[in-house]
């Protein structure tokens, strides 16, 4: 099975269709047979146990145009012997899933339905050894950090098939263990070795213990979103535009040699279909908007490819005494675009207040400040164009509410953009 273009209407409606299911009453019928299948090899629904008072609860959605849908789901049956089990298990139709015994095969038609339990991710497969505390004892044992208590595992974030992080430990002994498909995990620890070499703030690789697993120390500082919710009562602590920009300057030439990914707004068709699919009734505005953004990007200059971290905003930007302390997430540095780098921190700068309006309520003022900056250093229309990309792109990745006040803010910075030629 291939990726398929989400630009072709077989794959939207195909896609839209897979949601529905996944994610509707048809979810639990999925569930109850991928459990037999998982546990006893293929059966007939006829066979199933009508007394498993199964519950299959959806966690997470995971909608990526033409290259398929994943769901977590929180699910609760009883086992026939009086005991209720509580499991975490994930449907995907994503393409080229690795075979694996531990993954149920649901086929129907042309579709596939692929399930299984977390932490037994097929195309992770340093998952179940990272999510086992014995485990990760022995490999902070092995880097001479070995630990005074039972390790505490925290699962910070899962992507089915695309990654995971968890925090092992606890406080300043904490360290960060991530988890890619193998392939992916060797470009990261590539690009951490570049950054390392040239003295660049940002975490060291500790370890490599598994495959597509590293084990990354633990950022210095405190998350730029901090510094930028106590801007009212410590100004001091929130870094000026020059000095994020600083950081960006600190990236070495070799970066120039690593592989190129693309920016928000290189694939902006690909957002706004994830958009359309969040927010259906919303699809003529993102229309709209896609198209003028397009529109907009082809007209404004091709600035000069220069070092970029490809994810710079304020998560993973962390700060001490008003600088730059470190820089986390590194899987995108790579050649690109400035205006790409300063207009991803504007857009998720610039929602922040829908997020919690009480926090935030000053950040208007900050994203001002930042973007009269900004502009001096990059072309001010291609900057708000591209701040508008990536404020689409977030859209997708949220509740309805919070999406639709994202695409009223990406047509704020597409608006002021287009004033502007």
């Amino acid at each position: 099975m291939v990726a398929m273009d989400p630009s072709e209407p077989d794959t939207t409606q195909r896609e839209a269709r897979d949601l529905a299911e996944l994610t509707g009453p048809g979810r639990v019928d999925i569930v109850r047979m991928a459990l037999l299948g998982i546990d006893s090899g293929p059966r007939e629904p006829a066979d199933l146990d009508v007394d498993l008072h199964l519950s299959v609860e959806v966690d997470r959605v995971h909608h990526r145009p033409g290259a398929g849908v994943s769901v977590g789901y929180r699910v609760g049956y009883d086992d026939g012997g009086g005991a209720r089990v509580n499991e975490y298990l994930v449907a995907s139709t994503a393409p080229r899933l690795p075979e694996s015994e531990r993954v149920a095969l649901l086929a129907d038609g042309d579709r596939q339905v692929r399930v299984w339990r977390h932490p037994h991710d097929p195309a992770l497969p340093g998952l179940a050894p990272a999510c086992d505390a014995a485990t990760v004892h022995g490999w902070l044992t092995d880097l001479g950090r070995p630990p005074a208590a039972p390790v505490r595992l925290d699962l910070v974030s899962y992507r089915p098939s695309r990654r995971a992080v968890l925090r092992a430990g606890a406080g300043d002994d904490s360290v960060f263990v991530k988890v890619l498909p193998p392939r992916r995990a060797e470009a990261l620890y590539r690009r951490h070795e570049v950054l390392t070499d040239a003295g660049v703030p940002t975490p060291r690789v500790l370890a490599c213990p598994g495959p597509g697993v590293l084990m990354i120390e633990r950022a210095r500082g405190h998350a730029l979103a901090e510094a930028i919710a106590g801007a009212e009562r410590n100004p001091g602590g929130l870094p000026g535009p020059d000095v994020l920009e600083a950081w960006l300057d600190s990236l070495p030439a070799t970066v120039l040699e690593l592989p190129a990914r693309p920016s928000w707004a290189d694939r902006i068709d690909f957002h706004a279909e994830a958009a359309r699919a969040a927010l259906p009734a919303e699809a003529g505005r993102i229309d709209r908007l896609e198209t003028g953004l397009t529109e907009l990007l082809a007209r404004t200059p091709d600035g000069p490819k220069v070092p970029t971290h490809g994810d710079f905003y304020e998560a993973n930007v962390f700060t001490a005494d008003g600088g730059v302390s470190s820089v986390i997430d590194v899987d995108s540095v790579g050649p690109g675009r400035r205006s790409d780098d300063l207009g991803t921190m504007l857009g998720h700068v610039a929602v922040l207040p829908a997020l919690a309006p009480h926090v935030y309520a000053h950040v208007p003022g900050i994203v001002k400040e930042w973007t009269a900056y900004f502009e001096t250093r990059v072309d001010p229309v291609d900057l708000r164009a591209r701040t508008a990309a990536v404020v689409l792109s977030l859209a997708a990745g949220t509740s309805p509410e919070q999406g639709a006040a994202r695409l009223a803010v990406a047509e704020e910075w597409h608006a002021d953009a287009q004033g502007r030629i």
